[in-house]
């Protein structure tokens, strides 16, 4: 009896060890401001929850103060390291002006509550031709530039006055287009510096204008930085191969533009690489690894693909291999 009741007395306990307000550490933001859009499109974010403790978490539900808004989540329990989204859906056409709902996310483990805000003001004379400037791909050590245009009806005086970036990285700046009775469109334009490493990269730009509703226009920027060349798979990792036995497997070498392999280093008796149409300019080329081990043991590898393809014109493709005796 003394057992069983230690038991139930270590599960209470494990169950509370999860203290109140930690349900906010869950959270990578608490807040999205989609800023100044036009009627009609749902605008969605999703909010990132992680359950950050060693405990189980689990989610009751999520309500919210405005019906323009609707919320989901589609895992209610998350085990220790695990993650889900919180949807959260507004509809332009159900609001007017400035307006923020929140959303309340409720815990059952830990027993806690969590507020979110979702903000957007709806301007029916302002139009946009984009939801975001994209940059696209753009090479490792190259600039980019991406534009959109934004549109106001029935306010000839509006102007853009300065714009502002939230990184040295990202130039912004504005054009007119046009200006008449009816409607006055602007250019708005990213301009990405060199210096990002490859991944794909977002960030906001601001215009700030002489509309009292909409003093401030924020859009989001997203570019991504790619590698001139990039081998699949990054790594080889050739199965146990018997010694005096041969095993070949396939590297896929791309480029950004038609390039030459102009060599192949790191090769040798072992580990052999063979580029089929090395001399032929192409966006794809296939190179043979051939592993043929002479002795039992572990053996790595650097093999470098240089090609004619401008500066950082190598890819570096790690080689790890094992043999085992043929008896």
């Amino acid at each position: 009896m003394f057992m069983c009741r230690l038991s139930i007395v270590a599960v209470l306990t494990a169950a509370i060890s999860v203290q109140a307000g930690e349900a906010e550490k869950f959270f990578s933001e608490k807040g999205k401001d989609f800023g100044t859009v036009p009627f009609g499109p749902t605008l969605v974010h999703q909010f990132k929850i992680t359950n950050t403790t060693k405990q189980v978490v689990k989610i009751n539900s999520a309500r919210v103060s405005c019906g323009c808004v609707s919320a989901s989540i589609p895992v209610n329990v998350l085990q220790p390291g695990e993650s889900t989204y919180l949807t959260a859906n507004m509809d332009t056409k159900r609001f007017i002006g400035p307006k923020e709902v929140f959303v309340y996310v409720s815990f059952g483990q830990p027993f806690d509550e969590v507020t979110l805000s979702v903000r957007a003001n709806r301007n029916d004379n302002f139009s946009k031709s984009a939801e975001a400037i994209t940059i696209g791909q753009v090479r490792k050590g190259a600039s980019g530039t991406g534009t959109m245009q934004i549109t106001m009806r029935n306010e000839s005086g509006f102007e853009i006055r300065s714009a502002s970036s939230n990184t040295d990285y990202v130039k912004a700046e504005y054009k007119l287009i046009k200006r008449d009775r009816s409607e006055v469109v602007y250019e708005l334009s990213a301009t990405m510096k060199p210096g990002l490493d490859v991944g794909l990269w977002t960030t906001d730009v601001s215009f700030s204008t002489t509309n009292s509703t909409l003093s401030t226009i924020k859009m989001p920027v997203s570019v991504e930085i790619v590698a001139a060349i990039t081998a699949t798979p990054a790594t080889v990792q050739f199965p146990s191969v018997k010694v005096g036995d041969t095993k070949e497997m396939n590297v896929i070498v791309k480029g950004d533009k038609p390039f030459k392999i102009v060599d192949v280093k790191g090769d040798d008796n072992l580990v052999m690489a063979v580029a089929a149409d090395k001399d032929e300019a192409k966006e794809t080329h296939v190179v043979r690894l051939v592993f043929k081990p002479s002795e039992a043991g572990e053996l790595t590898r650097t093999i470098i693909v240089v090609t004619d393809n401008g500066t950082k014109s190598e890819v570096t493709i790690p080689v790890r291999a094992k043999a085992k005796s043929a008896e």
